[in-house]
């Protein structure tokens, strides 16, 4: 395994650093949650497949900091990381340090974006990032800095002017759509729980971007309880034509591993077939339209087997290295009344977005 790659297919984004951070005995986010993504992936031999290497992360640089969020909100974090006093918010306690170790788990993602167009990976994976609640001027939901908005900063500033978001989070990412609901380069395609009980109560159907972006902010969500059937259903209706009329430069993947059936913050019953599938599915995009220029952001995900499961089959697709997941049996099968629902959000979707774009 090599610590300082200068060549390889799939970045691993990995430093003991990502571990100093304290939410509190009883927040969902625990110490030891990415120590655990390392060790299944050394376990299974993830660690060890030639064209796999670690890429230790970087904090964000300052100025890209800056660009993200607003001075008032930053010093708000550099108090609270100084006393350890105060929160981001009512779910985000602070802590001693805080701004540092937010800087370096958002800016694993800018160090993996750097990777790749840099030429020394083609994806990577990262069991942190994908802090999509975050905005420019407040944090929130588990996030402090949105590293998500500072890879697309940071993409265009490289000449890099399409951009996917493909955001399979359980939660809407309400951070992200707020940065680039009117930036038509930028096309984000989320899929979560309906926003009408599930936090962030964001992500309607009807928001899909303004002006010269209209049609480029896709919210498709689901019933409580919908399993693979109705997503891929859903998937397969909306995703593959949006993407080939877009045709990204680059990708940015959360995988969804929230909404898992085991999760416990979330009420969907997906499998990790479904993972598998829809990242399969965003591993090809990649290649056909981005010249596999793909990065995977973990985001949710907070059953440990469900978690790990999840990261094991998403980096046997990036990797080619063989894993299947254990069986699995949701305790739920998609009924008529979840297809009804499900049907009519996709039609839904496809009436107002296609036409903005000329998608028949």
């Amino acid at each position: 395994m090599s610590q300082t790659p200068t060549k390889c297919d799939v970045g691993f984004i990995w430093s003991s650093s990502l571990e100093k951070f304290d939410f509190g005995r009883r927040h969902p986010i625990r110490v030891g949650r990415f120590q655990m993504v390392r060790d299944f992936l050394d376990e299974t031999q993830f660690l060890e497949q030639p064209n796999v290497c670690v890429i230790e992360p970087k904090r964000m640089p300052e100025d890209l900091l800056s660009q993200v969020h607003s001075q008032t909100y930053l010093d708000q974090v550099k108090r609270i990381s100084e006393t350890g006093e105060g929160e981001i918010d009512v779910d985000t306690p602070g802590f001693k340090g805080i701004y540092e170790n937010a800087s370096i788990a958002s800016g694993g993602t800018v160090s993996g974006v750097k990777a790749i167009l840099d030429g020394r990976i083609k994806h990577f994976l990262s069991p942190t990032g994908g802090f999509h609640h975050a905005m420019y001027e407040r944090g929130g939901g588990f996030c402090i800095f949105n590293d998500v908005a500072a890879a697309v900063y940071m993409l265009k500033s490289q000449g890099v002017n399409k951009i996917l978001v493909a955001d399979f989070d359980v939660h809407h990412g309400n951070g992200t759509q707020r940065y680039f609901y009117k930036d038509p380069d930028v096309m984000v395609i989320s899929f979560h729980l309906d926003p009408e009980w599930m936090y962030p109560h964001d992500g309607f159907i009807h928001d899909i971007g303004e002006g010269p972006s209209r049609g480029h902010n896709i919210n498709m969500h689901f019933p409580m309880d919908a399993g693979d059937a109705v997503y891929g259903f859903a998937f397969d209706e909306i995703v593959p034509p949006l993407i080939d009329w877009f045709q990204p430069e680059f990708i940015l993947f959360l995988p969804g591993f929230d909404a898992h059936y085991l999760d416990r913050l979330a009420n969907m019953t997906l499998t990790t077939t479904m993972i598998r599938y829809v990242a399969s599915e965003i591993h090809d995009a990649a290649h056909k339209w981005a010249s596999g220029r793909l990065g995977v952001l973990s985001g949710g995900g907070y059953h440990p087997d469900a978690f790990r499961w999840g990261v094991g089959e998403v980096m046997s697709i990036l990797s080619g290295h063989p894993y299947d997941a254990p069986p699995q049996e949701p305790p739920f099968e998609d009924d008529e009344e979840t297809w009804e629902i499900v049907r009519s959000n996709v039609s839904e979707v496809k009436r107002l977005v296609f036409p903005e774009l000329g998608i028949e």
